[in-house]
């Protein structure tokens, strides 16, 4: 046995020193052959450039005149010319002439997509399809781009509700050295949404579900608003919708599976099944704050929304997590972090949070930069900040600031960005980068059509609200129709001379024929000035100079002598307005409380006193609820009549919608006389108090088209304070459409309580410009 272990090991040796001797016989070889191989580069030629200049390529290897050749600089710099993409193959040669080095690469360059083709675009736009892609004529042809390509065609195909759509290229010789790039598509037809159905939500409905999601079942107005297309970059998007949606309602385990998608055998239909398991729903138990804790215990506890023994909500916490980040932040700990742990309770439907802080230091407000204000002025976006150079950081400040910017409006949504940066070498300063990307502020319309109220119309409009880049508004109206013309020029200018004060004026003439009992003339000019006293809070005093002047009077009771002449008044305003945009808020109020006195010379005296609120609230998603109270009082002044055409009425597109204009008010009935012939004719002799109330539910019906659905209900009365007895309601829906002319509105009202003998019949009403 010793015996065959020793020549186990001999036998062992002698394999180990035949490998050996091998790897050093190779490792020899490869030396000498590389030394073979090295010379001194005195020229470097290319062959085989035709449309690639040879610089460009010269540039990219690190061979020079000069240097001594080796094989490892040789193989990368092949593939550093292989990576430009422009040759189909390259090629290295050594040749010496003249008795000098020459380095020689011969290169095949790819040929030039001298024309693309899209082939079975039917019911997209070439032009559409081009702008997905990369490629372009008379580029070097790339085979990775082109198949980029295909993929991009394929998913804005699909986004496009082509879900079944197929795109294939291929590549035709020319005559010469070029190619043609054909990509050919097989749209088939639009894939529908015929049914989304739920299998295992106990808590909410199939319908409460659908409403949250984006990807939704066909419907009536599919052709304007797309719904019903399938688009899987959305619907995925809705999985995560309804998973967020489900914590916001205590569900913190919900496990929503991958949905089941069938299409029909005609290719048309998708037939999708989401199963859901909610598992249990989970309240607040314990809430706990540890870490680096700046504020007292009691006080944290009465800032957050969530408290033990609610339902848990994700939304909730987000809000939470954000509101005690901007405590610490407030305090100048910039970079705080606030961290959330959930313990799930065993055996109880109940979950503890624990937040957990770390301060990190104190920071202060560096440079402030502004770019991409290529028309705006520096100033008109600074003049919004709450933050400064050199102040202690404050994320109240950083996130308020950033919301006056976007109130603005001069800028595209979403496009106002504020970014933070520590200059290299001091980590407690941060800078502020203020990126803006301006859209149009100017608007010129010319329109024409028929109003329910102003019969055939004709508008013209020029407006502009970043006047010369300096944030002043100048707009000029004119409206004629068959019974009512309108002019008006205004300017406001928001900061008079770089101070808070604001100011502006107009001048106006307006005719109107449109009343049963008279016609009237009014023109004029006012001149304004407000001064901002509180948060968004601003104090405005209005001086209005009006001459009126009332013909073809119907209603024999009025006295032209009231009516006519100049009417001189002043008006002091209070309004705050938090409203996130000033034409289609989401969010926030508008409160007006006004007094106006007529008598500071002219004819007539009067005074009027006006409340009026505007709350806006986002319900879900793009579903909002607007809603508005409006009241006002007239008093007499010295016995003097109140002129007619200063007294309230309701009724029509602009308050109560389900009755005509003006039916709404005290009446009487006198006789008429005309051609010889009397007749009774009833009149509405105003009111000296009205109250009315606005509600809405306003959501996109086509949101690219800048089309909207609406349903209503109104309420309210003119007549005298002490006979304000009967409240008129009505109830109806709507169309808006935010055209370039501005908003047309088409109106359906529904008279809940007329008077008895009034017409109680749907009213209908076509108008421009938002209620409210």
């Amino acid at each position: 046995m010793l015996r065959r272990e020793t020549l186990s090991k001999i036998l062992k040796y002698c394999i180990f020193f035949a490998m050996a001797v091998s790897s050093f016989r190779a490792f020899a070889q490869e030396d000498i052959g590389a030394r073979k191989n090295l010379f001194k580069i005195d020229q470097i030629d290319f062959k085989g450039l035709q449309k690639v200049e040879r610089e460009a390529v010269l540039g990219k290897i690190l061979s020079k005149k000069g240097i001594v050749l080796d094989n490892y600089l040789l193989r990368k710099d092949l593939e550093r010319i292989y990576k430009l993409k422009y040759f189909e193959s390259v090629e290295a040669h050594h040749q010496v002439i003249s008795g000098k080095n020459h380095l020689v690469f011969v290169v095949k360059e790819k040929p030039i997509v001298a024309k693309i083709t899209i082939e079975g675009n039917d019911e997209i736009d070439r032009d559409d399809i081009i702008g997905q892609i990369k490629t372009k004529e008379f580029s070097i042809l790339d085979v990775s781009t082109i198949k980029n390509d295909v993929q991009n065609i394929q998913k804005f195909y699909e986004e496009k509700g082509f879900y079944l759509a197929s795109v294939k290229y291929d590549l035709k010789k020319d005559e010469g050295e070029n190619v043609e790039l054909v990509f050919a598509v097989k749209e088939f037809e639009k894939v529908k949404v015929k049914s989304v159905t739920f299998l295992g939500n106990k808590s909410f409905s199939d319908d409460q579900l659908k409403s949250i999601m984006e990807t939704r079942e066909e419907e009536l107005f599919s052709f304007m608003n797309n719904a019903g297309n399938f688009k899987e970059f959305n619907f995925q998007t809705d999985i995560e919708r309804l998973k967020y949606f489900y914590r916001t309602k205590g569900h913190l385990q919900v496990n929503v599976g991958t949905p089941e998608i069938t299409v029909s055998e005609d290719k048309r239909w998708v037939f999708i099944t989401v199963k859901v398991e909610e598992g249990p729903k989970f309240t607040v138990n314990d809430i706990t704050f540890r870490g680096e804790v700046l504020f007292p215990e009691g006080e944290l506890f009465e800032k957050v929304s969530m408290k033990s023994g609610d339902t848990y909500s994700e939304e909730v916490l987000r809000r939470d997590i954000q509101l005690l980040t901007e405590m610490y932040q407030d305090e100048g700990y910039a970079f705080a972090n606030v961290l959330r742990n959930l313990e799930i309770v065993p055996g109880e439907n109940k979950v503890n949070v624990d937040f957990s802080f770390e301060k990190g230091k104190i920071a202060y407000f560096g440079d402030i930069t502004i770019k991409g204000n290529t028309k705006t002025r520096d100033k008109v976006i600074r003049r919004e900040l709450k933050i400064e150079e050199g102040q202690k950081f404050s994320g109240t400040f950083l996130r308020e600031s950033k919301e006056n910017v976007n109130r603005l409006g001069f800028f595209e949504p979403g496009s106002v960005i504020f970014n933070t940066v520590s200059p290299r070498g001091k980590d407690d300063v941060l800078d502020v980068e203020i990126s803006v990307k301006e859209k149009n502020t100017g608007q010129i319309s010319l329109g024409a059509g028929y109003s329910t109220s102003s019969k055939g119309f004709l508008q013209a409009s020029i407006a502009q609200n970043n006047f010369r880049g300096l944030g002043q508004s100048l707009s000029f109206t004119l409206n004629i129709s068959g019974n009512q013309q309108t002019f008006s020029l205004s300017f406001t200018e928001p900061y008079l001379f770089d101070t808070k004060w604001t100011a502006g004026g107009e001048i106006f003439r307006t005719k109107n024929e449109q009343l049963s009992a008279y016609n009237y003339k009014k023109e004029g000019f006012a001149a304004r000035v407000g001064y901002p006293i509180f948060e968004y809070t601003r104090l405005f005093f209005t001086y209005k100079l009006e001459d009126t002047n009332l013909t073809e009077i119907e209603d024999e009771t009025i006295d032209p002598e009231a009516e006519n002449g100049l009417t001189s008044s002043v008006r002091t305003a209070l309004v705050q307005d938090t409203r996130n945009h000033r034409f289609e808020p989401t969010k926030g109020y508008y409160l007006s409380l006004a007094t106006e006195y007529a008598g500071v010379g002219g004819e007539k005296k009067w005074w009027k006193n006006e409340a009026d609120v505007r709350w806006f609230y986002n319900v879900w998603g793009d579903l909002v609820f607007r809603s508005r109270i409006y009241s006002a009082k007239l008093e007499r002044v010295e016995d003097n009549k109140i002129p007619r055409n200063e007294k309230f009425s309701l009724g029509g597109s602009r308050n109560l919608r389900g009755y005509s204009i003006e039916d709404v008010g005290p009446k009487k009935t006198i006789p008429v006389t005309k051609d010889g012939q009397t007749t009774l004719e009833t009149f509405n002799e105003g009111a000296l108090f009205t109250s009315y109330a606005t509600f809405e539910l306003e959501h996109p019906l086509a949101r690219e088209a800048g089309l909207k659905w609406v349903l209503f209900f109104d309420a309210g009365n003119a007549a005298k304070l002490s006979e304000f007895d009967k409240v008129y309601m009505d109830y109806g829906f709507g169309f808006r459409w935010f055209s370039p002319l501005g908003v047309l509105r088409f109106e359906f009202g529904f008279p809940i309580n007329p008077d008895e003998g009034e017409d109680s019949g749907s009213q209908f009403h076509f108008d421009i410009g938002q209620l409210f």
